[in-house]
Order: structure tokens, then C-alpha cells, then sequence
């Protein structure tokens, strides 16, 4: 088995749906077109940062961690599914946040709020950039570790990308059972964890998938570093090198980014409201309302292939929706 020696914690009791989404495909022009959907989990609201917790907490647990660590923005997806986690497993969870205390508990919608329900320890570090609350975050398990105790920091990106191997290896499980002849396969870049382990996954099945990588965050060349460290990193820790070279069976897109991360497009944010108009279910717009809006380009524009079914993967962040009305309001 491929995870046999690699500790793992489940956190999802079944696999998430493959829809398809006909009313959208028939408005694409008859693609066939299907949805991954890691929005619909069990846990915390669900989304893609539940699969790479199965491998970050399983690290933490075989550590014997006595406490959980987890930092991000107010609004991350990361730090609530974190949260809703250790909940689950009993186990102590801190996050760390930059940005200001007053400025967000006076109104708390979204992540915060969920973050608030689960009573998960909140700690501010003030308005500083991701690499100072790293370092933040290190000094804070440094201090635990003094006092006798064991942290664990969430986000090793290799350790993570292992959740989206797994996923891959389920997508293709789905497709195959269901009779699905899937070629396209379209997500969200950031951070890296959950498209390069996704791609790597899917390279393990040679040149039978094309996986469109489009940034929600990075121009190329900081991406192309991303991925070539996560991607080595995997098979270092796999011992396995997949048959495909990732650049073989991958484009990646920085034209949908806009103004930079985080920043919706116009696009980004029509292609949300569609999704919710001919289908009933929801992309927030940080990440997957940009990745929906250049899947559309791409359809529109022959670039999927219209003889075989095409998947968007989901990634979820639902939560988020609840703080970015502002976005709909045009």
C-alpha cells in the first residue's frame, strides 16, 4: 500500500461525491462536465485542508503531540478545519493569526465564527506578513517545548500534499466505477499541498489525465519552484517516482490571478454566481471562483477536450462565502 509506513489520522468517513453537472455543461456547450466535491465533508464544514490534516495530525499523534499549532489569516480555511479536527480527536489546537484582535472579533462572520463556536485558544500576532507569523508561531511551540511540552506545527507542504495523492487515487477510483472517461481535470494553485499532490497522484497513472493548474495565488516561476520542491518531496518520501514528468501532463494559468491573491476578479466572481445558478451549490472566491472562471475560458475556447468528461475539483471553503458578500453587491 502506498501510505502503509506513513501515519495517518481518517478524518473522512466516505469519499465525496463526483457530480455531474449537466445544467452548466449544457450552458458550456455540452461539455460533459463533472464536480469533485471536498466541499461536502462531515467535519468542520468540510474542504480540501480535512485531507491533508489526515497526514499532518497522524504525524502528530505518532509524536505524541500535546498540542496543535496552526496559523493563519483570520479568514483561513486551514486554521478552522484545524480546529474542528482536534476538537474531533481530543486534542489541544492554538491558532495563531496575523492580523489585530479587536479588528476581527468586532465582527466575526465566516471562519472567525466558526473558530469562536469551537472555543479553539486564538492568539494575534498583529499585522505582519505569512513569514513573521511563522516565525512567530515557531518561537510559540520553542516555549511550549521549554514548559515540558510537545507541539506540533500544521503545514510541512509534503506531509500535506499526501491527503490530495490519496484524493487522486480516489478520483480515479469513482471515475472507473462509475464508468466515467474523466481527461481534463481542473483545480485551484496556491500554496501547493493540495494541486501538486493531486498532480502527483494523478502522474502515477502515466499520461492519462491533463490537469490544469490555475493560480489563485503565484505568478509561474515562484509556482514552478513550489511545485518542483513538493513534487520531489513526495517522491523522496513515497519512494516512488510516477511514470509522467509533471510538466507533461500539466498546464498552469497565472491570467486568471487579477489584482493578486485573495482580490476576485469580475469574471472570477460571475462565474461563483453561475455555478449557484444552474447548479444549487456554492464557490467561495478566493480560490475556486478563479479556478471556475478560467475552466469556462478554457471550455469556451476548445482547450478541454469536448469528447471526454472534464472534472472541476471543489476544493471547498464555503465557510468564507459569509465575508465576501461585498464582492456580490454590484
Amino acid at each position: 500500500m502506498l501510505f502503509s509506513k506513513i501515519p495517518r489520522i481518517r478524518l473522512l468517513d466516505k469519499e465525496t461525491p463526483l457530480t455531474l453537472t449537466k445544467n452548466l455543461g449544457d450552458y458550456l456547450g455540452g461539455q460533459e462536465l463533472y464536480f469533485k466535491r471536498d466541499d461536502v465533508m462531515e467535519l468542520g464544514m468540510g474542504g480540501n485542508k480535512l485531507r491533508c490534516l489526515e497526514f499532518w495530525l497522524g504525524e502528530a499523534v505518532s509524536q505524541k503531540a500535546s498540542t496543535v499549532i496552526v496559523a493563519g489569516l483570520p479568514v483561513s480555511n486551514q486554521c478552522r478545519l484545524t480546529a474542528a479536527a482536534c476538537a474531533k480527536l481530543g486534542i489541544k489546537c492554538v491558532i495563531i493569526h496575523n492580523g489585530e484582535k479587536t479588528e476581527v472579533e468586532a465582527n466575526r462572520v465566516g471562519n472567525p465564527l466558526l473558530n469562536h463556536i469551537l472555543s479553539v485558544e486564538t492568539i494575534y500576532c498583529g499585522n505582519v506578513d505569512e513569514y513573521e507569523r511563522a516565525r512567530f508561531a515557531k518561537d510559540y511551540a520553542d516555549n511550549l517545548t521549554k514548559q515540558g511540552e510537545i507541539p506540533y506545527i500544521i503545514g510541512d507542504p509534503v506531509i500535506g500534499a499526501l491527503g490530495y495523492v490519496a484524493a487522486a487515487l480516489e478520483l480515479v477510483s469513482q471515475a472507473e466505477r462509475e464508468n466515467i472517461d474523466l481527461y481534463d481535470i481542473v483545480i485551484s494553485a496556491s500554496g501547493g499541498p493540495t494541486s501538486v499532490g493531486l498532480l502527483y497522484g494523478l502522474a502515477l497513472f502515466g499520461k492519462s489525465f491533463r490537469v490544469h493548474l490555475i493560480s489563485a495565488e503565484y505568478k509561474r516561476d515562484i509556482f514552478d519552484n513550489i511545485m518542483t520542491n513538493i513534487y520531489e518531496g513526495l517522491c523522496k518520501t513515497l519512494d516512488l517516482t510516477p511514470p509522467a514528468n509533471p510538466k507533461d501532463i500539466s498546464v498552469f494559468y497565472d491570467n486568471y490571478l487579477g489584482e493578486g491573491y485573495a482580490k476576485p476578479t469580475k469574471e472570477a466572481i460571475q462565474a461563483s454566481a453561475l455555478l449557484a445558478q444552474k447548479e444549487g451549490f456554492f464557490a467561495e472566491v478566493t480560490y475556486n471562483a478563479k479556478a471556475l472562471d478560467g475552466m469556462f475560458d478554457l471550455i469556451k475556447s476548445g482547450n478541454i477536450c469536448k469528447k471526454r468528461g472534464a472534472c472541476f475539483y471543489l476544493t471547498g471553503g464555503t465557510p468564507a462565502l459569509f465575508a465576501q458578500g461585498k464582492y456580490f453587491n454590484a
